[in-house]
């Protein structure tokens, strides 16, 4: 994540740092500028969250525990996919103002102003808790409105040691610098005032609602989730407030719905030494052993973090080649929107079942105890090329590629994974045949 400091806009309130943005010549940069800070940081979220759902259950937990975990694990899921969610919104409002998307982020940030904390794939306790409350709190005003300051400062105590080299910071921070950029400001039409700056109106597209994004399309299935499209500066400003509200919930009647309420409740019934909710899995797992978080050195667990990977890689592909393509004005089953949007949803279950078999692989032979997780690498590059056919060429490459990690897992012989590699063998089949359809070869 690039996160180059360039601006000095003054802090709403005193829960977190000053976004310093020198932006009265270029607001619609700086709104890019954000806006790919706002993709990079829910990308990142879902991940960590996505990752501490995995690591829930097993088979050292009673079954009272058992049902604990599993509704926990249900709750942190729900919360990933809403994250996913505000990040289609933000592609969306990218596309609004003619921005680049972004899918993009770092494997480990360096922490800086508009980065709630440092990446960190690990499993779900009372520690990862307290991060994720503290990103996603409201104001501090709202949190004395709830009347939970003494408890949040408490979390806050609990985080801020010697171990810790760095403070949360609210993801709000952003979004309400944003809210500032899409909002046209009243002394505008006061030619004696000190100009505000704002996205201007010139700079804003009704015509790229063709390429946005809906919640029927991206919605994988859960029709509550908040995708969010924008005609204009109104809609902007209504999208950016959604996604706040969701993650903060501001005042009692959204608290308990909020991502920040959600954590809450499970950080106060979750266990201090007892019993453990979560699997001894590693912490930062890497296909790569560079030092950087905990090597899978497990060959037939690496063999699993590598096609995990992968089909990561393909999951962004597909996201980041569907913006590229117009909406039709009817379904987009049969179109190759339709389709790249299709496999993004088959990706996802891929990933979900490729990091439960993880869960329970070793992390590697010296160590019998520790599990393995899916690593999340971010692949070496996401671009795609501008001409369409390359696009495509590109997709058939990593589905090819995906087909050496089958064959060499199948060759374990265990009968457990079967019937999920044999169901991937086929799909990457019919996705092949699909793809050499639209290079035309």
């Amino acid at each position: 994540m690039r996160l180059t400091r360039f601006v000095e806009w003054p802090a709403s309130d005193s829960s977190g740092p000053a976004l310093g943005l020198n932006i009265s010549s270029c607001p619609r940069e700086t709104a890019i500028y954000l806006l790919h800070i706002a993709a990079e940081v829910e990308h990142a979220l879902m991940a960590q969250y996505l990752y501490a759902a995995y690591s829930l259950g097993g088979d050292h937990l009673s079954p009272e525990h058992q049902r604990i975990a599993d509704q926990w694990k249900k709750t942190v899921a729900q919360i990933a996919r809403e994250e996913m969610a505000h990040l289609a919104t933000v592609e969306n409002l990218l596309t609004l103002i003619g921005g680049p998307i972004c899918f993009d982020r770092e494997d480990y940030p360096t922490p800086a102003d508009l980065y709630p904390f440092p990446l960190e794939l690990e499993p779900l306790s009372r520690h990862s808790l307290g991060k994720y409350i503290l990103a996603e709190s409201p104001s501090d005003e709202a949190i004395k409105r709830l009347g939970l300051t003494q408890e949040i400062e408490e979390i806050k105590r609990v985080l801020d040691n010697p171990v810790d080299k760095h403070k949360v910071h609210r993801v709000g921070l952003v979004y309400d610098t944003l809210i500032n950029l899409f909002t046209v400001p009243p002394q505008a039409r006061d030619p004696e005032a000190k100009p505000t700056p704002f996205v201007a109106q010139c700079d804003i597209s009704a015509d790229s609602i063709r390429h946005q994004v809906r919640a029927q399309e991206w919605g994988l299935g859960y029709t509550d989730l908040l995708i969010k499209t924008a005609q204009n500066r109104d809609d902007a400003v209504a999208a950016i407030q959604a996604i706040a509200q969701e993650g903060e919930g501001s005042d009692i009647s959204d608290f308990e719905k909020s991502h920040f309420g959600r954590f809450l409740n499970i950080y106060r019934k979750f266990p201090q030494s007892e019993w453990s909710p979560s699997r001894n899995v590693a912490h930062n797992p890497s296909t790569q052993n560079t030092g950087k978080g905990q090597y899978i050195g497990n060959p037939v667990a690496l063999t699993w973090a590598q096609l995990f990977n992968l089909r990561y890689r393909m999951l962004l592909m597909y996201l980041a080649h569907s913006f590229a393509i117009e909406a039709p004005v009817a379904s987009t089953a049969r179109t190759p929107r339709g389709l790249l949007i299709s496999w993004s949803f088959g990706e996802m279950y891929n990933l979900r079942s490729i990091a439960e078999i993880l869960m329970t692989q070793p992390l590697n032979t010296a160590d019998k105890g520790m599990r393995a997780g899916p690593p999340f690498e971010m692949p070496y590059s996401l671009a795609l090329s501008p001409y369409d056919k390359e696009r495509w060429r590109t997709h058939r490459d990593l589905v090819l590629a995906s087909g050496d990690y089958i064959r060499a897992l199948k060759k374990h012989g265990n009968p457990d994974w079967e019937r999920y590699l044999l169901g991937l063998e086929s799909a990457n089949k019919t996705a092949l045949d699909q793809i050499l359809t639209m290079i035309g070869a």
